[in-house]
Order: C-alpha cells, then structure tokens, then sequence
C-alpha cells in the first residue's frame, strides 16, 4: 500500500534573502564536509543521497528557526525559505569531497605525480592526456599539493585554473542537463504516477504546520517524534564518552557483522543496524522493502554458489560496480528494461511535453523548474556539449554515443528508484564507464580513446548518479512551494555555482597547506591512481567484447521483463519488479539488515493495527532519521574540537 501525506500548501515564497542564507549554507557545508572526512577523520557526511550533513544542518535550522520565531517573530524564515536553503545545501554537500570534487579532482591532478618507471604512465598515458584537462607537470608545484608546499611558499593557483574551469563547464552541463530532464519529469512523477519522494517528503514533513504557544511544526510536536529521535542520540551521546574514556563500554548496535554461509563460502551475509536506512525504508512501500530483501538474497546466493562450484565472469569491473560482474551485468539489464518501462508509461506526458514545445497546446509547466520550451532544448544542448567535451578527451563518437546511454540509464534509474523508494544509499549496479569498455573491448580502439574514458570517472562518484537525484528532489520542492517555486532554479543555480566555487578553492588551499597524501580519506589520491591503473591494463591486455558479460546483460532484461509482466497482470503478485535491479547495487549489501528489520516491523503494525498503526508511528521513525543525523553532527564537531586528526567515523556505508 502506497500512503502519502498532504501538506500544508501556503509555504510562503522563496525571497532573496534565503537565496542568501542558502548560499551561506552552501558555502559552509562545502567547507564542513571535507573537513570532516579528509582532514578529521570523522563521519563521511555525504555518502547518502540526502546527506547526512545536509540533513543535519537542515534540522539545525529548524530549531534554530523556532527560537528566533520566538524572540524576534519577523525575523524567522518562513517554511519556503527554509527549504530554499536546505535545497542549496543539499547541493552543497552532493558536490562537497567524495560526491563530486573529489573524483574530478583524482582525475585532473594525479596523471603526473604518481607517473613511475613501474607504471608505465610516463609511455602510456602521458602522450594521450589533454593538457588542458590535467594539472601540467610533473613539477614541484604540483608536488607540493599532494606532499605539502613548504615554509614561505605561495600557493600557485594559476596551474589549477585551466583544468578546474574546463571540468567546471562539464560538470555544469550535467547539472543543466538533469534541471531539464527535472523539468520534464517531475510532473509525470509526481503527479501522474504519484511517486512518494520519500527524501523530500521527510524535511516537508517535519516542517510543515507550525503552530501552538511556540510555533512548533506538528511533527515535532508529538512525543513519538522525541523517542525516536531518542534512539540514535542516546546511542551516539553514549559511545562518545568512550571517545574520551576507551576502558568505558560501547554499544555496538551499530557495527557490522558477517554470517558465512558455509565452509568454503567465499562471501558473508553483512549484518548492520543502519538507523538513518530503517528511518527512510519505513516509508517505503512493504511489497518493495519485501521484494528487495528477497531479491538480494537471491543474487547472493546466485553468485556466491556460481563462485563456489568455479563458474564466475571474474570479480567487479571496477570498484564502483557490484560485487561482481556476474552480478553487476545482471543488474543492468534489469536497469535497461526499468527506465524504458517508466518512459513507456510516461509517453502520453511526453507527448504533452513536445505538443507544448512546438505550440501545439498550452503548456501546464508553472511548476517546473524550467519552462518545457526550454527544457527540451537545454537537454539536447547539454547533451552536445557532454558528448563534444568527451570527444575532446579523446573518445570517438561511437564510444561517446555508448557511454551517454550507460550513463543516462545509471543516472536516470537511480534517480528513479531513490524517488519511488526512498533507498537513501542507492547506486547503479554498473558504471557507465564499464558499460563502454566492454562494449567495444580494448582491441582495435585507439590509445588516445581509451585514455579518454579516464575522464569520465569523474562522474562515477561511487555509482550513486552526481547531481541528479538531488536535482529532481529540489524539483519536487519546487513545485510544492507553488507560486514562487520556479525561483528553486535560481536557488540551483546559486547552489551549484558557490559549492563548485567555494569547494574547488578550499580543496586547493586544503592540498598545499595539509598535504593530500595525508588526508584521512582515500577518494582523492588514490581513486585517481586507482582508476588510470585499471585503465592502462586494460589498454595494454586488448580485452576482446566478452560475450559473457552481454548474456547475463540479457538475462537481467528478461528477467525484468517477466517480472514487470507478473506485477501488472497478476492480482497480488508479491514480488515489485523494482526488488531485483535495485538487488545488484553494491551497497545494498550494506541496507539488507536495516531493510529487513523495516519489513518486519513495518509488516507488523499493518497487520495488527493498519493504516492507523502505521501512522501513530511514522512520527517515531522520522525522528529516527532527525536523531541521527543530528547526533552524527554533535559527534563530527566534538571530534573537531577534542580529536583532530583522530575522528571517529560512526557514519558510514
């Protein structure tokens, strides 16, 4: 049963001075999370698709915001500028560290200081680099980033200009692209096929209706709310006293364990409390929470039983793919079939969409980010502009014209799957840059493209689609604040201009004062070596089209195909077709737990007290998610205070 919630509708408007606090919020949280992940050593704040330190910040206002109202009642944001500035500081923190400048970062700045004698990049890799895409060297300059500039030394920023605005131009084609594909969407989602939004849903739930003695949204206004938020805080509150006392005993509630299935067994079952997944699962529909456990169990068991008796396509293509590729072709197919399916449903709109784009009828697009006349355009004109830039890197067209359909299904079907789930650590069960390679091979393609196809690592950020679900999310915010809604474009804009801005500067002055090689966190050095490794093996090994790869790709389409039929044409089918790609993700490993204990309680209270029981106790659940994020926030700033350098990571995959 799909439940959703109306809200209260007179938001007020988006005005420009929180447009203003937005960009401030952004700014701080683009220096907050690196802070945090590369040079403390706490919580990785943005490894979620709502940020835990964008949450966090975001709930921080919101108490915040009641106090002001109760002092200085004028001074208090209204309901649409809080959600402006938690949109901008979404944003912020997609862009922040590993979900974005990390990546581009790794990409543009390690070609000539880790080149070796033993890696061969020197022979390699170094006649196909674009100069203008890399940071120039080999030179102390550039050394000095990554081991520390010395005593007295300028930071020399002009041979990062080049690079970061070029890459600054692509990645801001990606976010236009994705408004415009927003822009197109959102009404089909949200309107038509009732998608819950689960991430945006929660922050307008916990806001909305403000009202009694001290203007307290209702949410927050009922005990359950409290006790949930009670459970992470009490958790976190109490293992930070064994950050100062080690003898003192901790809960490990939250800790991972592994059940092997057997002698011989080469993979665990991992066991993790996840409280920041049961929060967001609970809102989740029972027949998917039911239909993802199930299927994952299925595809670990499929593969691990392949491996065991020796049949096996070898392991992950990369590391941002899942466990295998076995597994991880698998689920691409089915990612294939899912977002042609949704396009399928959504034809009757999109034909609306382009009778509206040519004049035909009226456009319906007030509450889009972006009128459709303009959003169509701007899609394919970002588009051009990605495939052009990859050209210029060095990849042919054909490659090019692979690699935008890869990336678009990962991208797209993520963004889909965290819209009608709410999964808050979703990912693509295959990268799009594996997706190309082994549609071509290595044999009889140029060196130049195949180096070329390092720069689109850039967009890989762990397989968990940059900017767009956060683009879309923003969206549906957008349209639910109303007649000032189109004002969220500006709002994105500002956004992703101060978070790429102010998180490029900080990520320079971070790398020349600290030095990379001694930041706590491995995406940005070594994600790069990591990367121009794997793709120079595979350019010297002249890998053939692997057949195997492409039948299990078959496989999981027609397995998606049959599964869909079965839903839509068979009453009480308990298996939602949407459990099986989202199986194959990676990190879904690391949710199964949290997922399943959801299921169950969820399950429960349906079955004994109903839609009533489920509604007593969402508030407990969305407090959950406010507890931990504001808990793993306390724990990152006593972490600054008294552990610099030493940070406890609670927050995690």
């Amino acid at each position: 049963m799909l439940i959703t919630h109306d809200e209260l509708h007179d938001y007020g408007e988006i005005t420009p001075r929180s447009v203003l606090f937005g960009a401030v919020a952004c700014a701080l949280i683009s220096v907050l999370l690196p802070t945090s992940e590369y040079l403390i050593g706490a919580s990785r704040m943005n490894l979620s698709q709502l940020p835990v330190g964008a949450f966090g910040l975001f709930f921080t206002i919101v108490l915040v915001n009641i106090g002001i109202g109760r002092i200085f009642p004028t001074w208090a944001l209204s309901p649409a500028e809080v959600l402006a500035v938690f949109a901008m500081a979404l944003i912020g923190a997609v862009m922040a560290t590993a979900d974005l400048l990390g990546w581009v970062f790794a990409v543009d700045a390690v070609p000539y200081y880790l080149a070796t004698p033993e890696n061969r990049w020197m022979d390699d890799l170094w006649p196909h680099l674009r100069q203008w895409a890399v940071v120039q060297g080999p030179s102390e300059e550039l050394r000095w980033a990554f081991v520390g500039m010395p005593s007295g030394a300028a930071i020399p920023w002009h041979i990062w200009v080049v690079p970061a605005f070029w890459w600054g131009t692509f990645v801001g084609a990606v976010a236009f692209g994705s408004i415009c594909l927003a822009a197109i969407m959102r009404r089909q989602w949200a309107e038509h096929e009732r998608l819950a939004f689960p991430l945006a849903q929660v922050p307008l739930d916990i806001m909305g209706n403000p009202g009694g003695r001290f203007n307290i949204p209702a949410m927050m206004r009922k005990r359950a709310f409290w006790i949930g938020a009670s459970i992470p805080l009490f958790v976190i509150m109490w293992n930070i006293v064994y950050y100062f006392q080690p003898q003192f005993p901790r809960l490990p509630i939250m800790d991972e364990q592994g059940i092997q299935l057997g002698p011989g067994f080469p993979e665990t079952l991992a066991i993790k409390l996840n409280m920041y997944v049961v929060g967001f699962a609970y809102m989740v529909n029972t027949n998917v929470l039911f239909s993802v456990w199930v299927w994952y169990l299925v595809v670990f068991l499929e593969s691990t039983i392949l491996l065991r008796v020796g049949y096996t396509l070898g392991g992950a293509d990369d590391l941002y793919s899942s466990r295998d590729a076995l597994t991880s072709w698998q689920g691409f197919g089915g990612f294939i079939v899912f977002v042609f399916w949704g396009f399928w449903m959504a034809r009757h709109h999109l034909r609306d969409v382009w009778y509206s784009v040519i004049g035909r009828v009226k456009a319906n697009d007030e509450h889009e980010l972006l009128p459709y006349r303009w959003a169509v355009p701007g899609l394919v004109a970002a588009a051009l502009y990605m495939g052009g830039y990859l050209i210029a890197l060095g990849m042919s067209w054909g490659m090019v014209l692979v690699y935008l359909f890869g990336a678009f299904v990962a991208f797209y079907g993520t963004t889909r799957v965290i819209a009608q789930t709410g999964l808050v650590y979703m990912q693509s069960p295959l990268t799009p840059t594996m997706f190309t390679f082994y549609a071509f091979g290595t044999q009889g393609v140029a060196s130049s493209a195949i180096v070329g196809m390092v720069g689109t690592y850039s967009l890989v950020v762990n397989g968990r689609a940059p900017l767009m679900p956060g683009i879309f999310h923003v969206s549906y915010l957008g349209a639910k604040i109303g007649r000032s809604g189109r004002r969220m474009f500006v709002a994105l804009a500002m956004a992703l201009t101060v978070a790429y801005l102010i998180g490029t500067i900080y990520m320079i002055y971070i790398s020349y004062t600290h030095g990379v090689t001694t930041f706590l966190s491995w995406a940005y050095h070594q994600h790069g070596e990591q990367v121009y490794d794997a793709v120079i093996k595979k350019m010297q090994a002249r890998m053939p089209v692997d057949a195997g790869r492409w039948s299990f790709l078959g496989i999981g389409a027609l397995v998606m195909v049959v599964l869909t039929f079965l839903q839509y044409r068979v009453p009480g089918w308990p298996l939602h077709p949407i459990g099986f790609p989202i199986a194959a993700a990676g990190n879904i490993r690391m949710m199964f737990f949290s997922i399943f204990l959801t299921w169950v309680i969820k399950s429960i209270l349906l079955r004994v007290g109903g839609v009533e029981a489920y509604e007593r106790a969402r508030p407990a659940f969305l407090g959950i998610i406010a507890g931990y994020a504001l808990g793993v926030f306390i724990s990152f700033f006593v972490d600054w205070i008294w552990f610099p350098g030493a940070g406890h990571q609670i927050h995690n995959w």
